[in-house]
């Protein structure tokens, strides 16, 4: 009779039927309702297979929803089309709304549905229902991206951020390895943009990482990501901390100009002379005609008012990068100074400068004004060059001269 009672036990555990309260989340007619009583019960569902189970009841309502306009814009579009029937308005915004509220419950469900039952076997319930009803929908988390854009940022970020998250979920990861998703890096990217302006600068760094994987991105997604960093800079601890982030970006990618600009000047603005100097030195010896290091170089050497150095650096980082308006507004402005110190010199105190030494003053601000003139032609709003008044001060010297 023991063995019996035992027995009828445990069949009674293995065959038990749903709890109350996934009774009552199965019984919902509503995606609101069914969620507001997921979130406050979940943790009173009885295992995995009911939390999965549960999960599943809100992908069912949110693909409802979406089936429902789904057939209204098909019907319009047929109607357009064939000039057949009647164009039914639809519920735009609940139609993208119910799309992303389906990818979130099921990706939620696999989370629960692939763990090991009782038994230690993962036997999911819902895996191949879930891929089958909604990857053909995924493409609509960019359009609703879209659509959210003009007028709702935070949507608008959340069904991009949800189109690059289900590209590496468990749940879709196989159907979309067996196509190559070409938006997959772009989307990761505005979702940074996204983030960007909503002030969500941990996410900016999230998508904008992703975004860089693509070498077409690289270059606009560290900006987005340098940019969202330095937002978040208050005190010189906050400096000192995005410095770190900095030299962890660059010893991860040491092809990174930008990166070792921004840290470079991080550097500077800091007082980190021998860090800098020492980062200019190794980044020189790694790669001799690196732009950067050379123009951060020529720099330092402009502050020192050593004008040789100056020049000799600003041509090195020009033989790289021919038309940096940066390089030529700075040679230009270090030719000037040169000329203008040996002007100096040469006026004595009568201020009376000998021709023969005109004629070895003019050349400096001859090539000055060819410097600057292409500075001017390459930046002409000086966007990121300072050739203005620059320019005038050569014009002016040139006259002097005369």
């Amino acid at each position: 009779m023991m063995i019996v009672a035992l027995m009828a036990a445990a069949a009674s555990t293995a065959f038990a039927g749903d709890s109350d309260v996934l009774k009552s989340i199965l019984k919902t007619k509503s995606y609101a309702e069914a969620a507001s009583l997921v979130s406050s019960s979940l943790s009173q569902l009885a295992s995995p297979a009911e939390k999965a189970k549960a999960y599943n009841k809100l992908v069912d309502l949110a693909i409802d929803k979406v089936a429902k306009e789904q057939g209204t814009i098909t019907s319009n579009q047929m109607a357009e089309q064939y000039g057949q029937g009647k164009v039914e308005p639809y519920d735009t915004a609940g139609f993208y709304d119910a799309v992303l509220n389906a990818f979130k419950a099921a990706e939620e469900c696999e989370k629960y549905d692939i763990m090991p039952n009782e038994k230690g076997k993962v036997k999911p319930a819902f895996h191949n229902k879930n891929v089958q009803r909604l990857l053909g929908y995924r493409p609509r988390l960019i359009d609703g991206g879209i659509y959210y854009q003009n007028f709702d940022m935070k949507k608008a970020f959340a069904q991009l951020a949800e189109y690059v998250d289900s590209h590496n979920s468990s749940l879709f990861a196989e159907e979309i390895a067996k196509t190559p998703d070409e938006n997959y890096t772009n989307m990761a990217y505005y979702a940074a943009r996204f983030a960007y302006q909503n002030k969500d600068y941990d996410n900016v760094a999230v998508y904008a990482n992703i975004a860089g994987q693509d070498e077409k991105l690289s270059s606009d997604a560290t900006v987005l990501k340098l940019a969202a960093l330095q937002q978040e800079i208050r005190t010189r601890e906050d400096s000192l901390n995005y410095v770190k982030r900095l030299e962890t970006d660059y010893a991860a990618n040491p092809s990174n100009e930008m990166v070792l600009g921004t840290l470079l000047s991080m550097y500077a603005s800091l007082n980190m002379n021998n860090e800098m100097n020492s980062l200019i030195e190794k980044t020189l010896a790694a790669d001799p005609s690196n732009y950067t290091a050379w123009a951060m170089k020529g720099q330092n050497a402009m502050f020192a008012e050593q004008w040789d150095e100056a020049i000799s650096c600003f041509e090195k980082a020009l033989e790289k990068q021919p038309e940096s308006a940066v390089a030529l507004s700075m040679l230009g402005a270090s030719l000037i100074n040169k000329g203008a110190q040996a002007q100096e010199r040469a006026a004595g105190r009568n201020g009376m400068i000998p021709s023969t030494a005109k004629d070895q003053i003019r050349p400096f601000y001859d090539r000055a004004k060819e410097c600057l003139e292409k500075a001017k032609a390459a930046d002409p709003t000086e966007q990121t060059s300072k050739w203005s008044y620059a320019l005038d001060r050569c014009n002016y010297l040139l006259d002097s001269l005369k």
